[in-house]
């Protein structure tokens, strides 16, 4: 019997001392857990102040790009024109539409690298105007392309539904970026106007 219990001990000492170290483990794994979420909330908060920072001239510049693209009347071109400064119009001037289409898609990606923001994750998309014939606006991707163009009245994807909403408030904007729980109207200053989702 003596025996018995002796070799029994060993094992029990094992099993206890396995299940410390499980629970050790699951311990490190909740306190991760617990920084990770505080650090995820943290990250979350830096990002929606550093996208209420008014927008660069370069970005708003791409919109006047896709104004000139989508224009069908040499008078409103001419206009459009006329609000670019010399620099932007002799370089627009010398390129196809498919260099100007990168080239937005480029800067329109560059304006939230700076910010450090992973705009994939948190944009579906942006409104501008748009100039083709019976159309209002037109949809961009979190990716900087040209989705769709949508004629006055048009239904819009479902994801755009709220960006149309702020367009319609706000006709003498820049654009209007749709997120996740917001829109921001972007003004032909730059300037950031946010509108929770609840508000639209």
């Amino acid at each position: 019997m003596e025996d018995l219990r002796k070799q029994r001990d060993p094992v029990q000492a094992q099993r206890q001392e396995a299940r410390e170290k499980a629970q050790e483990h699951v311990q490190r794994e909740n306190t991760h857990s617990d920084r990770k979420f505080e650090f995820s909330r943290q990250e979350s908060a830096d990002q929606e102040r550093l996208l209420r920072q008014p927008r660069s001239r370069e970005y708003l510049a791409v919109f006047e790009m896709m104004d000139l693209l989508s224009a069908t009347d040499e008078e409103i071109i001419e206009q459009l024109k006329e609000n670019m400064d010399e620099e932007e119009a002799e370089e627009f001037a010398g390129m196809t539409d498919e260099e100007i289409l990168e080239e937005i898609r480029t800067i329109f990606l560059e304006e939230f690298a700076q910010m450090e923001v992973h705009i994939e994750t948190v944009m579906t998309g942006v409104l501008s105007k748009c100039y083709i014939s019976g159309c209002d606006c037109h949809a961009i991707t979190s990716e900087g392309r040209i989705l769709a163009h949508f004629k006055t009245g048009e239904a819009v994807p479902e994801e755009y539904a709220r960006g149309r909403i702020a367009y319609n408030r706000h006709p003498g904007c820049r654009c209007v970026e749709v997120y996740n729980n917001c829109c921001r109207v972007i003004m032909g200053d730059g300037d950031v106007l946010e509108i929770p989702n609840r508000d639209l």
